[in-house]
């Protein structure tokens, strides 16, 4: 009889086991409020030793946590009512429509889908791996349950964009999309979580929100929507920490990211 063994853990699991753990004493004296809002980033649902590759059994206990909890909204509802966890998922590659999709309507979870629209078109250059297509991201906002939003054209950096360079890539997925699927595109997410002051002035006018920081709980009546925080569920998480997450405790992980000058992937 075989015997089911364990997945091994690398010394950098560790490392980020022992990052979350020293950070809890500081975010347990200022946990999630009542109203508060959490954004949960996700990016891919699948095989693979990145941190962002959320295995897919891990996804859908995640997903059981919080469809339990009975507080994810859509982001629309999350920005105007407060009180809520919220979905959202990078880049647009298939996975989204081969695994998460499913587990969301099995449960009957909103979501928030940030789509670098060169997926659909040409995703190649983009390294990310294939990518949804137009009649896929059709489906998915027929159920009712996803919103997509703006990760720009190219999953640009905009960090030293100009503003004509930054109106480009943040216009032309805005249009795609709207033409595309036939609606609305209020919602966008800068790739990296990199941006500007340039680019976030072209954001405001174009876009009714915008994400940037990561590992940061959105106080109500104290957050800009132009400047919302993201949590990012990371393959290391697991269930406990990702349970943290959620209650908003572990968004001082920042700070070592910060130190460190570098996030919890490499973006190339």
């Amino acid at each position: 009889m075989a015997v089911e063994t364990a997945p091994r853990r690398s010394a950098a699991t560790f490392v980020r086991w022992g990052t979350k753990a020293a950070v809890l004493p500081i975010g347990v004296l200022a946990p999630r409020r009542t109203r508060d809002v959490v954004i949960l980033g996700y990016h891919r649902v699948g095989p693979g030793r990145a941190e962002i590759d959320m295995p897919p059994a891990t996804f859908a206990r995640q997903l059981d946590i919080l469809a339990a909890r009975g507080d994810v909204r859509s982001l629309d509802d999350a920005v105007r009512d407060g009180g809520a966890t919220v979905l959202s998922f990078d880049d647009g590659t298939l996975d989204f429509h081969e695994a998460v999709l499913p587990m969301l309507v099995e449960r009957r979870l909103p979501a928030v889908l940030y789509l670098a629209t060169a997926m659909p078109e040409d995703p190649a250059p983009l390294g990310l791996g294939p990518g949804l297509s137009w009649s896929m991201l059709e489906e998915a906002v027929a159920t009712g349950l996803v919103t997509v939003g703006s990760h720009t054209h190219r999953h640009a950096r905009l960090g030293q964009a100009t503003q004509a360079e930054a109106e480009e890539e943040m216009v032309r997925s805005k249009e795609l999309i709207e033409d595309r699927l036939g609606v609305a595109c209020r919602h966008f997410a800068y790739p990296w979580g990199i941006g500007s002051s340039v680019a976030e002035r072209v954001g405001r006018r174009l876009f009714e929100t915008q994400a940037i920081d990561g590992w940061r709980t959105n106080r109500w009546g104290a957050f800009d929507p132009h400047r919302l925080g993201r949590t990012p569920v990371l393959q290391s998480d697991g269930i406990a920490f990702f349970r943290l997450k959620v209650r908003g405790v572990l968004d001082p992980e920042r700070h070592v990211y910060r130190i460190l000058r570098r996030g919890p992937w490499s973006a190339p």
